[in-house]
């Protein structure tokens, strides 16, 4: 989605004068910000450059102050260029330290953005779109249905609203995960635009191994991701058999397991971009002793590792969380079959900023009408 076209007229020349709309620095990488600047003004790309570093490394937004661009360059930004900054709506702090933030975008709608407190790192969780399609039965961002995504743009507004508001924390993020309200890859192209974006020297800066997209499984955007995005993928397995993903991920019936699997056998990983595949334990429906044994069979040929999240019962979805023992037992059985395995207790659950909490309340697109338009996509 773009920001509406309000032309702006140029300076008087004589002639009729073109006219532009607003230009969206947040919405362009900086190779396509460089090209739209030659094609606007004649000035060279390298331009883009020195934006990018005044705004996301100095984090000045006030045209005016750039003094390395030309008066008249800078006059003509100040009448088009935008830097859009994400307005927090409010921000909540857990006991765990971890910070939830409710984040206004484009049209009032309100998106969840995470900053989650770890002993040596702190990871920044963002949202992709406004509601969800994917109608996972064990996530209350489902509930809301999909009422839109979300541009490159407000998903960096995000981003530099946390780096903001951090600084009177006097801490911010090394990582960031695309793991928030939506399906990441059902927004794919601003998701790479975003992306690209955090990874530029000149941008944010984050290395690419320090970035995660989660992903339910949608096997073709898993193969153009893996071609084209610099970051690690984390995939939602959460079962073993088909009959009991369908039931609780409805995209299983699209993409059901041998397809998936075939897939990220074949995904171009290596030891600095690698698969996470997420697996959240839900008691006695996709913990059992027969699922145990099944998972390190069906990730034979899978260059990945295992994150067991147990279930977050106080999302309200019926489901209830593994005993902290059988989530030892599974690592411990995991590791014995010579599985990378961690385990991850959600930070933040007193706030509902744990995994599978986000939710908001906007007006949203039917979830079942939006799935059944993303699958008949394909």
């Amino acid at each position: 989605m773009s920001l509406a076209s309000v032309p702006m007229p140029e300076e008087q020349t004589g002639s009729t004068p073109e006219t532009h709309s607003p230009l969206d620095l947040l919405a362009h990488c900086r190779e396509s910000l460089g090209r739209e600047i030659q094609h606007r003004y004649g000035e060279a790309p390298f331009r883009a450059t020195q934006l990018f570093q005044w705004v996301y490394k100095r984090g000045i937004g006030d045209i005016a102050q750039m003094s390395d661009l030309s008066k008249g360059f800078r006059d003509r930004l100040i009448q088009e260029l935008v830097i859009p900054t994400g307005r927090i709506h409010s921000r909540q702090i857990s006991e765990d330290g971890t910070r939830k933030y409710l984040v206004e975008v484009e049209s009032g709608d309100l998106v969840e953005t995470v900053l989650i407190k770890q002993p040596r790192r702190n990871t920044l969780c963002v949202s992709s779109q406004v509601g969800c399609a994917m109608g996972c039965k064990f996530c209350r961002t489902a509930t809301m249905g999909l009422r839109r995504h979300l541009s490159a743009s407000e998903i960096l507004r995000q981003v530099m609203a946390v780096i903001a508001d951090s600084r009177s924390f006097g801490d911010t993020f090394t990582n960031v995960v695309f793991m928030g309200m939506g399906e990441p890859l059902h927004n794919l192209p601003n998701i790479r635009t975003a992306v690209r974006v955090l990874t530029d020297m000149h941008g944010i800066g984050i290395a690419p191994r320090k970035i995660t997209v989660s992903t339910v499984g949608l096997v073709p955007a898993i193969r153009e991701f893996g071609a084209t995005v610099p970051a690690n993928i984390a995939v939602s397995l959460n079962a073993t058999t088909d009959e009991v993903r369908s039931q609780i991920m409805p995209v299983n019936q699209r993409y059901p397991l041998e397809q998936l699997l075939e897939v990220l056998r074949e995904y171009p990983a290596n030891k600095r971009r690698r698969i996470t595949i997420e697996y959240v334990m839900l008691h006695g429906v996709n913990d059992t002793t027969e699922d145990l044994r099944r998972l390190p069979g069906l990730l034979k040929g899978v260059p990945a590792k295992v994150n067991l999240i147990p279930y977050n019962a106080n999302a309200g979805l019926g489901f209830q969380t593994p005993p902290e023992e059988w989530v030892a037992q599974w690592q411990r059985k995991l590791h014995e079959k010579g599985v990378e395995v961690t385990v991850r207790w959600s930070k933040g659950r007193d706030i509902d900023a744990a995994c599978g909490q986000l939710l908001t309340v906007t007006g949203q697109k039917k979830g079942k009408a939006a799935r059944e338009e993303m699958l008949a996509a394909g």
